[in-house]
């Protein structure tokens, strides 16, 4: 999974800035992430001359040794591992591959923005997905990146890699000096296109040397109708770009290696009073990707805090306000988040497994694919939530209100919603297998396709609700209201 340069938060990306704000669409997405602060670094974050041990560490992940522009091999923990992969044949320096940080993708997931998700889902460069990588040598100072469009994505984009090559000789400028390549034997244009070329070029800041080779034909061997079978084939083309930049003259500065234990990071002595603060004010912290499992921030202010992909596993959150925080794809299993409020949270794909969240606010928060298997949300306050794709099943809801929300395939199978309030919930294709809904309100409730087979529905009141080709199979139904509702052929209250 991979990450997106922000469009237009770089300097000198005009042509993809311009042919995106072309789409309202996108330009708004665009707007709406630049307001809510948020942007994506890129390769060419990375200056080269730096030395390992002050690269930035966290704005990148998946860390890797590389393979000459391919996909990753041994994975490392960050830049300065950069000796535990092996010096490359003919540059000799040390590859590490990486991918962009992954906040941009669940931020706009959680707001389904499509043309965000579209563009943020992996680490692309002008909309097109490459694969990066820095080049260090034997003493750990970066001495070139290498891009490289990546392969392993769809076919419609993929045949899209050729065009980086000309957003990137316009990146840097006019002075390039190109060759054609040898035609081999069995190469084929692809589209009515042939290319394959080098071009290269001396830049000034920093001094170095730029290469760029593309490439867009079909192979010897490739077909867009297969002769053994006259089928149409897909895929069987070569559209890529690949861009080395090495510095020409280097003289290292021993000055910048930062020593090993030196002096603990912003994060780290962040993450070591949270740990242990009852009660603190961290309204707007930054905590993405920090380890605290088993803290105790009981009643603490985290409102707007950024908790990206952090880990607060049995946690003690209980009465703590994370209002507007951003807590997606962060792991909560088994916290104490009793009385939290959580209103209007981005929680997309975060982990509740038996977390304990009784009578917690919830209002209005994003929390689409969220897994809540086993947790407690008696008496919570639900209403106006995202929960689509979630997967809550054996969760126990009894008392909660979740009037109003999506719940659009989402999983409740043997939960306890009794006394649950559901006005005007949309529960469309829901899997509610053996739900207990004794005494629940589901007036103008939407259950259109949902599976409620052997579910409990003593008292439960559906008036009003739309059941259309709802499984209402092996169902409990003593006591229910069924006024106005739009049920089922055939199924007789």
């Amino acid at each position: 999974m991979g990450r997106a340069v922000a469009l237009g938060a770089v300097a000198g990306i005009g042509l993809a800035a311009v042919a995106w704000a072309q789409e309202d669409g996108r330009d708004a997405e665009r707007r709406a992430a630049e307001e809510a602060g948020l942007y994506a670094p890129s390769v060419w974050d990375l200056e080269l001359g730096a030395h390992a041990t002050e690269l930035n560490r966290r704005e990148f992940i998946d860390y890797a040794c590389g393979t000459n522009g391919g996909p990753p091999s041994l994975p490392i923990n960050d830049w300065t591992q950069y000796a535990m992969c092996p010096a490359e044949p003919g540059t000799g320096f040390h590859e590490v591959f990486f991918q962009y940080d992954d906040e941009l993708e669940y931020w706009a997931k959680a707001q389904s923005m499509p043309n965000a998700i579209s563009l943020y889902a992996y680490t692309s460069a002008y909309a097109i997905p490459i694969i990066p990588s820095g080049l260090f040598d034997a003493e750990g100072f970066l001495r070139g990146i290498r891009i490289v469009t990546d392969s392993r994505v769809p076919v419609e984009v993929r045949e899209k890699g050729v065009d980086l090559g000309g957003y990137l000789t316009a990146r840097y400028g006019e002075g390039w000096t190109c060759t054609d390549l040898p035609r081999q034997e069995g190469e084929q244009e692809y589209q009515g296109t042939y290319i394959k070329d080098r071009c290269v070029k001396e830049v000034d800041d920093p001094l170095s040397s730029v290469m760029i080779e593309r490439r867009a034909y079909r192979k010897s061997g490739q077909f867009a109708i297969d002769p053994r079978n006259r089928r149409v084939t897909e895929g069987q083309f070569e559209s890529s770009m690949r861009l080395e930049q090495f510095l020409t003259e280097f003289t290292p500065d021993y000055s910048r290696i930062v020593p090993e234990g030196q002096a603990r990071s912003e994060l780290e002595l962040l993450v070591a009073r949270a740990l242990d603060c009852p009660g603190c004010d961290l309204t707007g912290v930054n905590l993405k990707r920090a380890d605290l499992s088993g803290a105790n921030l009981a009643g603490a202010i985290l409102s707007g805090a950024n908790l990206h992909g952090a880990i607060l596993a049995g946690a003690n959150l209980s009465g703590a306000v994370l209002t507007k925080a951003n807590v997606n794809r962060a792991d909560l299993k088994r916290a104490n988040l009793q009385d939290a409020s959580l209103r209007e949270a981005m929680i997309y794909e975060t982990r509740f497994d038996g977390a304990d969240l009784r009578r917690a606010d919830l209002a209005g928060s994003k929390a689409g694919r969220v897994q809540m298997i086993r947790a407690n949300l008696e008496g919570a306050n639900m209403v106006y939530m995202d929960l689509r794709g979630a997967r809550m099943n054996d969760t126990r809801m009894a008392g909660a209100d979740l009037s109003a929300s999506w719940l659009w395939d989402v999983n409740l199978n043997r939960a306890d919603l009794s006394g649950a309030k559901m006005l005007e919930t949309d529960l469309i294709r829901a899997d509610m297998i053996e739900v207990n809904l004794t005494g629940a309100n589901l007036g103008w409730a939407d259950l259109l396709r949902a599976n409620l087979r052997g579910a409990n529905l003593t008292n439960a009141d559906f008036s009003n609700a739309r059941l259309t080709f709802t499984n209402l199979s092996e169902t409990t139904i003593d006591g229910a209201i069924w006024d106005e509702a739009d049920l089922p052929p055939g199924f007789p209250p």
